[in-house]
């Protein structure tokens, strides 16, 4: 186990001695009488506690500490000297980042105990820095993993696609939904690899939208078309209004969250009812959303829809329930765009999801 290293700084040698005497055996004690000496040793070595005396000549203590705290990033604990009435002092050195303060003349006892918590703390902080390093390198070895992962799905998918689309030219009346379904079922997966990818980008700062003129026209109509078979195979309507508006976007990002929203809300929509697609102007912002009569989401759970593998029960109640990826990347798509995405109650039951971005124009 690691010995403790404490810094005694005060120009009094008897006052060092006395330190060094009450904390034997606690912990290896280090002694600078000035605050040159002092700093030497902070940069040399790895201190887990500074007691400091306030008054010595030259630099006084309370400087000391407001140096020890930034060459150690106020990691290193500070423990000043000072007398019972000195006010004064006391004001300046909480000011400078001192954590606690002793009295002179101390307490053998007092003093053990106060270094003792101290070093305790420290030890906490020190435990809880190594978890955060493991836990960032697993967090390292789970992104090497789904980059594995996705380039040895993408090569055998598209072989999937061309088999697919090979036997469709081939297909009798018999099979040709079945070629269809299959094709829908690795277009799903194709697109749950594209969301990972983007959603890793976004996440690292390596995807910067490409802003260009966006007419929302003809982007939501082609995003609803793109949904035209499936809201048709479960008995559902799209009905697309929008306003003649240009916005400065990232055309491929926006689509793609439309998709999720339309994917998310068809999922959802009883059939034989209508799922709407809209877009507004409020004030500096666009406003497009996805409207469905489907279960709602409980006002405590709707943020949770929008987070990383984010998910609800979807129990008795059959709440709307979350895969973790689709809805996170339309977050992440609305923060590029200087935007937001929230999902909130539809009049009479069901659910809205917007997504609002800066306008630009």
């Amino acid at each position: 186990m690691m010995t403790a290293k404490i810094l005694v700084v005060d120009d009094d040698l008897l006052h060092r001695e006395l330190v060094r005497a009450a904390l034997a055996g606690m912990c290896t004690v280090i002694e600078a009488e000035d605050a040159e000496g002092a700093l030497r040793t902070v940069q040399r070595e790895a201190i887990d506690l500074a007691v400091l005396d306030i008054v010595m000549p030259g630099e006084t203590g309370v400087e000391l500490c407001r140096k020890i705290k930034t060459l150690t990033n106020e990691q290193v604990p500070v423990l000043m000297v000072t007398a019972l009435s000195d006010r004064e002092h006391r004001l300046a050195g909480l000011a400078a980042g001192a954590d606690d303060f002793l009295t002179k003349p101390f307490d053998r006892t007092e003093l053990r105990l106060r270094v003792d918590m101290f070093l305790r703390l420290r030890g906490q902080e020190r435990t809880i820095r190594e978890q955060l390093r493991a836990l960032q390198r697993l967090d390292a070895l789970k992104d090497d993993l789904v980059s594995l992962l996705v380039h040895d799905l993408k090569h055998p998918l598209s072989g999937v696609f061309a088999w697919l689309a090979l036997a469709k030219t081939s297909a009798t009346p018999d099979n040709a939904d079945e070629l269809d379904q299959a094709l829908a079922a690795a277009g799903r997966v194709r697109d749950a690899i594209n969301d990972l990818l983007q959603i890793r980008a976004l996440e690292a700062g390596r995807l910067t939208p490409a802003l260009a003129p966006v007419p929302l026209e003809p982007l939501l109509r082609d995003a609803a078309a793109g949904f035209e078979a499936s809201a048709r195979g479960r008995s559902l309507t799209i009905e697309v209004q929008t306003v003649d508006v240009t916005v400065d976007a990232d055309r491929a990002l926006l689509r793609r969250a439309l998709d999720n929203l339309l994917a998310n809300a068809i999922r959802y929509a009883p059939p034989g009812s209508a799922v709407e697609l809209r877009a507004a102007n409020e004030g500096d912002a666009v406003s497009l959303t996805v409207t469905d009569c489907g279960p709602g989401v409980p006002d405590e759970r709707k943020a949770e829809l929008f987070t990383k593998f984010g998910t609800l029960d979807d129990g008795a109640l059959r709440t709307r329930r979350g895969f973790g990826l689709g809805l996170y990347l339309v977050q992440l798509v609305a923060e590029a765009h200087q935007g937001q995405a929230r999902v909130r109650d539809r009049p009479g039951g069901g659910a809205i999801f917007e997504l609002t971005i800066a306008s630009h124009r």
